[in-house]
Formats: structure tokens, sequence, C-alpha cells
């Protein structure tokens, strides 16, 4: 049998925990998203030109907010891909070597 040797990367637990807090910095924006969700829908019946100015204010400083913590998520998360892809590889002990068949 020649098996080849595997090599896995290293994820160390600051990795995992560093990914968890990004995943939850990212669900915190479910619920505001959904306010805008809603706010944008098609509204049918009369129509309260005033009120829609002020909540159409607020939502764009939502969505604002939103826009830049989303744009500064989205770079954290790449980092921590790219440093576990960068991270050593570590062997599994399952290596089998040519020589030790021998």
């Amino acid at each position: 049998m020649d098996k080849q040797g595997q090599h896995l990367k290293a994820v160390t637990y600051q990795d995992i925990i560093e990914l968890r807090d990004f995943m939850e910095k990212m669900a915190s924006w479910q619920e505001p998203l959904a306010i805008l969700d809603h706010f944008f829908q098609f509204r049918s019946g009369p129509i309260n030109k005033k009120r829609i100015v002020k909540e159409y204010y607020a939502r764009a400083q939502m969505f604002h907010a939103f826009y830049e913590d989303y744009n500064r998520l989205i770079e954290l998360g790449d980092e921590l891909v790219m440093e576990m892809v960068r991270a050593e590889k570590v062997g599994t002990g399952v290596e089998v070597r040519k020589m030790d068949l021998e």
C-alpha cells in the first residue's frame, strides 16, 4: 500500500473563537435588515407622505450603519479565512511511507 502523506491545517481555538464572534456580528444584523425589508415592501392603501419621508430618513441611516459595518466585517472575515489558509500544516499520524513498508 502506498498512501500519500496527508496534512491538515492547524486551526487554533483562537481562530474558532474569532470566526464565532464574526458570525455573531453578522447575525446581529438580521433584525434591522428585517425592518428594512418590511419598510420597502409594497404597501396598499392610503400613503402618508410625511410619515414615509421620516421613515425613509431613519431607514437610510440604519442602512448606512449596516453598510459600513458589513464592509468592515467582510474584510475581517476575509482576513480570518486567509489566516486559516496560511496556517501551518500538521501531520495526521496516518501517513505511511513507502520506506516504512519495506
